[in-house]
C-alpha cells in the first residue's frame, strides 16, 4: 500500500502557490492537502517557523522511502520555493554514491530544494547545510545555550559528536533553464540511541535532560539556515568561513596525502589549514629537501 502524502501551508499565501504548482504538476503520488491543527506540522513545527519561504510548505508523509527521491524526482516539475519533505521513518535514505543512510525511529530526516546560478558555488552548499546544523544544535541546547558541546563538522558532510557519526547530508544538483536546482537531504539522530548516538543524549544532563523534538530541530535548521542562504548567494562564502572552520573536526588535523612530485605516490604527512577557493581541504606538507624543510600547500578534494 502507497503511503498517502500531505501537503501543508503555512498560509494563505503559501497555500495559494502550493495549489497552483498542484494545479500545473498534477502528481501522480497520492496526496491531499492537510487542514486542521492537531498533526505535527501544523501544531508542532509551524508555530516554531520564523523563515519567510523555507518551510513554508511541507510534504509529510509518516513513512516514505526517500525524501530526496520524493522531491527530486516523484514530484515535478519543481516544487514551490522553500519546500520541505519530511518523514517519521525512511526506509530507502539516500547517501552519497551508493551508500544507504539508515532512518530509524528517532532519527529526522527531511529534503528540500534550493536554486542558484553561480556553478562554482556548489561545492560550498554542503558547507553552508553543515553549519547551519551546528546553529541549530546550538539553539536547542538545553543545557549550554549557544553552544554545540562535542558536536562538530566533519568534512565533508557529515556531523560528529564523540567520535560517532549522528548526521549526514546529501546534496544533488540538476541544471535546468539556465540555473542549478539543489536537492538536499539531511538525515540526523535525535532520539534514537542506535545505530550510533544521539542529540538528547549528547546535550542533556540531569540537571538540564534534551528534550528536543524532530520538529523542534528541524525549525531551529530552517530558522538557521535561510538567512544564511540569502547572505550565500549575494557574498559567497566567505563571511561564514571562520565560523565554519571553528566548528569543524580538522583544524591542525595531520593527514597523509599522495605526493603529485613523487611517482611511486608515496604518501607524506600534511597539516590541515583550511579550506581553497574551490572548497577543497587545505594543507600543508612538510617535504624535507635541503636542509631546510619547505613547506608545500596541497589541496585534497572529494
Amino acid at each position: 500500500m502507497t503511503e498517502e502524502l500531505r501537503y501543508y501551508a503555512r498560509s494563505e499565501r503559501h497555500l495559494q502557490a502550493l495549489q497552483t504548482w498542484l494545479e500545473a504538476s498534477l502528481p501522480s503520488y497520492p496526496a491531499s492537502v492537510a487542514s486542521g491543527g492537531s498533526d505535527p506540522v501544523q501544531s508542532k513545527l509551524f508555530p516554531l517557523l520564523k523563515t519567510k519561504e523555507l518551510g513554508g510548505v511541507v510534504l509529510y508523509s509518516p513513512t516514505l522511502a526517500s525524501t530526496q527521491t520524493m522531491l527530486r524526482e516523484t514530484l515535478k516539475p519543481s516544487a514551490p520555493a522553500g519546500v520541505v519533505c519530511y518523514t517519521e521513518l525512511q526506509s530507502g535514505g539516500k547517501g552519497r554514491g551508493t551508500n544507504t543512510w539508515s532512518s530509524p525511529e528517532g532519527c529526522l530526516t527531511f529534503s528540500f530544494q534550493s536554486v542558484f546560478t553561480d556553478g562554482t558555488t556548489l561545492p560550498f552548499v554542503q558547507y553552508l547545510v553543515s553549519l547551519a546544523i551546528i546553529k541549530a544544535v546550538e539553539a536547542v541546547h538545553a543545557a549550554v545555550p549557544g553552544s554545540a558541546g562535542p558536536v562538530k563538522i566533519k568534512w565533508p558532510n557529515d556531523i560528529y559528536a564523540n567520535q560517532a557519526k549522528i548526521g549526514g547530508i546529501l546534496c544533488q544538483s540538476e541544471y535546468r533553464d539556465g540555473k542549478f536546482s539543489v536537492t538536499t537531504g539531511i538525515g540526523i539522530n535525535i532520539s534514537n540511541q542506535t545505530p550510533t548516538i544521539c542529540l538528547q543524549d549528547i546535550l542533556g544532563t540531569e540537571e538540564h535532560p534534551c528534550t528536543v523534538t524532530k520538529e523542534e530541530f528541524l525549525a531551529a535548521f530552517c530558522n538557521a539556515y535561510e538567512p544564511m542562504e540569502k547572505l550565500f548567494l549575494e557574498k559567497g562564502f566567505e563571511p561564514f568561513m571562520a565560523d565554519y572552520v571553528a566548528r569543524w573536526l580538522h583544524t591542525d588535523q595531520v593527514v597523509q596525502v599522495a605526493s603529485g612530485d613523487d611517482a611511486s605516490g608515496k604518501k607524506v604527512p600534511a597539516v590541515i589549514k583550511g579550506l581553497t577557493s574551490t572548497g577543497c581541504l587545505l594543507a600543508q606538507a612538510q617535504v624535507v629537501g635541503h636542509s631546510n624543510a619547505e613547506a608545500h600547500k596541497m589541496k585534497i578534494c572529494t
